[in-house]
């Protein structure tokens, strides 16, 4: 490649580079450099075209940085000077050639997305959930806007509009998003490296933690509901959830392998923690393992139908577990819904008459999986009209909720937060702590107890009359735990584990017993003897 001598150097005015003309071989690239501005060159192209570019050493390599066409971007007096400014960057050791090159890969919001999702959403369990809102939210509004374009008014903008949309949480996880979008996006030289984060300083929306689980009354027509449920593995899967408290992709992906039945484990090798988590499988979860079916050929404990359109071949190929549970579960909480719904004559009434309504209106267009039944929504709108009162539902219950269920009812039994912890595999004790709650109880009975036992030993008495308060509902006055009725309890088994009578029949020590205060089939207190 001819890159021009010094003894063909001219002074590159105007003038001088119109009267240049192409004098290279072969087409290849011919340079005219400037006699008094070291570096500052034109290329002559066998066209006619003339590129201004500059010539510099970077890290010991020498690099050509194009200024613009000769006539069309500039002319002759403004690359002299754009050259000047090149070459003392470069003279300060940057490089104008790799600044030009980053800020061409992240010239648009969507070149920079592409980065993201290839170099840093890949490595990521959530990659899918930052995948569908720079989808949604992100790439809609600022698809070929340059990455150092947003400003911070446009990202509180966009996160105002989420949140004010009834989505605050939303609205949060997209703030993160673009928070380390943009934090990225500096280190990877998409924006400059004193380009301050758009997505920084901003208020959040303020979020309430979640506290939804299945209560005793609600677990019967749960239950019903589940076992009705015709996806096989979407049926063992959700038991499953409700008897180990593993999270959903974690059981989902969980293989026939993972199961120690001799030591009674289930092992889960990719958590969200990071780590391995053995969960002690109990005799009903074992039970239930037993009776899965197995499917030849597929190793996952819930196998899958595998991608849609894929030939048997190719399903043999490739077996695939459990994906889609969202669709049986929202199947069995509306079913669970409408039969805690029925228990109510006047609701039942009610949904029988909108079923009939449906039936005669039916058209002959209808869908082949039509049916009469009405949806929770003409439900409520039609109870609503008529003042009917619907009893709590149970559709508004999410997945991860049976997980929270297994952490309440453990809270419930006694057990520590700490026991709680490592049965859920929280990394932080703080995820933890939010079935502190459940041991109220327990600590206002110890400090009861305690005060007693101060004033008596001082020989005091209380200054005024001590107001007994009534126990919660289906709350034992004594032991603190659930005392549900012992027709409801596990073979009718006492489960207060700091009890003398913990795992005996409660029938039979009822006398014995205060657990049985508030149970209507429990000999009458008087005829009792306090537990000890």
């Amino acid at each position: 490649m001819d890159t021009g001598t010094p003894t063909n150097a001219v002074k590159l005015t105007k003038r001088a580079v119109e009267a240049l003309t192409y004098q290279g071989t072969n087409n290849g690239a011919w340079y005219v450099w400037d006699s008094q501005l070291k570096g500052f060159g034109v290329r002559v192209f066998p066209s006619g075209r003339k590129s201004f570019l500059v010539s510099y050493r970077s890290n010991g390599r020498r690099r050509f940085f194009t200024l613009g066409t000769f006539g069309k971007d500039m002319t002759a007096d403004e690359a002299r000077k754009t050259a000047k400014a090149a070459l003392g960057d470069a003279a300060r050791g940057q490089d104008p050639a790799a600044t030009k090159e980053a800020e061409r890969r992240g010239e648009t919001m969507a070149d920079l997305a592409a980065a993201y999702l290839d170099r840093h959403a890949s490595t990521k369990k959530s990659g899918a959930d930052d995948r569908r809102r720079l989808e949604t939210y992100i790439l809609p509004r600022w698809r070929n806007l340059k990455a150092k374009a947003v400003k911070r008014a446009d990202v509180a903008a966009l996160h105002s509009k989420i949140g004010k949309a009834g989505k605050p949480y939303e609205a949060n996880r997209v703030l993160a998003l673009l928070s380390k979008l943009f934090e990225l996006a500096r280190r990877w030289g998409y924006v400059p490296e004193d380009h301050v984060n758009p997505a920084r300083d901003i208020d959040r929306f303020k979020e309430q933690k979640r506290d939804r689980w299945i209560t005793p009354e609600e677990l019967p027509h749960l239950a019903a509901a589940i076992n009705a449920e015709p996806n096989e593995s979407a049926r063992f899967g959700l038991w499953l959830y409700l008897l180990t408290g593993a999270r959903k992709s974690e059981l989902l992906q969980a293989r026939w392998e993972d199961v120690d039945e001799a030591r009674g484990t289930l092992r889960l090798a990719d958590t969200k923690a990071g780590r391995t988590h053995y969960i002690p499988l109990s005799g009903p979860a074992l039970a239930l393992l037993r009776e899965l079916p197995r499917q030849p050929g597929n190793p996952y404990i819930l196998p899958g139908h595998g991608p849609r359109g894929a030939t048997a071949v190719e399903k043999a190929k490739a077996p695939a577990h459990l994906v889609n549970i969202s669709k049986p579960w929202n199947r069995v909480r509306t079913a669970a819904t409408l039969a805690r719904w029925r228990d109510v004559p006047e609701v039942a009434a009610l949904i029988d008459r909108l079923t009939a309504a449906r039936a005669a209106a039916k058209s002959k267009h209808a869908a082949k999986d039509w049916t009469p039944a009405p949806s929770l929504a003409d439900i409520r709108e039609a109870a609503a009209a008529e003042g009917v009162d619907l009893p709590p539902a149970i559709d508004d219950v999410r997945l991860h909720d049976l997980r929270r269920t297994v952490g309440s009812w453990l809270a419930q039994a006694g057990n520590s937060l700490h026991l709680i912890g490592r049965v859920l595999n929280h990394s932080n004790a703080s995820t933890t702590q939010v079935y502190a709650r459940f041991g109220e109880d327990t600590v206002r009975a110890a400090l009861e107890q305690h005060g007693a036992r101060i004033l008596g030993s001082a020989g005091l008495a209380p200054a005024a009359d001590v107001a007994h308060l009534p126990a919660p509902v289906n709350r034992c006055g004594t032991c603190t735990f659930w005392a549900e009725d012992h027709r409801n309890a596990p073979g009718g088994l006492c489960i207060a584990q700091r009890s003398p009578y913990f795992k005996k029949n409660r029938g039979a020590l009822a006398e014995a017993c205060r657990r049985y205060a508030h149970d209507d089939e429990a000999p009458d207190l008087s005829t009792r003897t306090a537990a000890g």
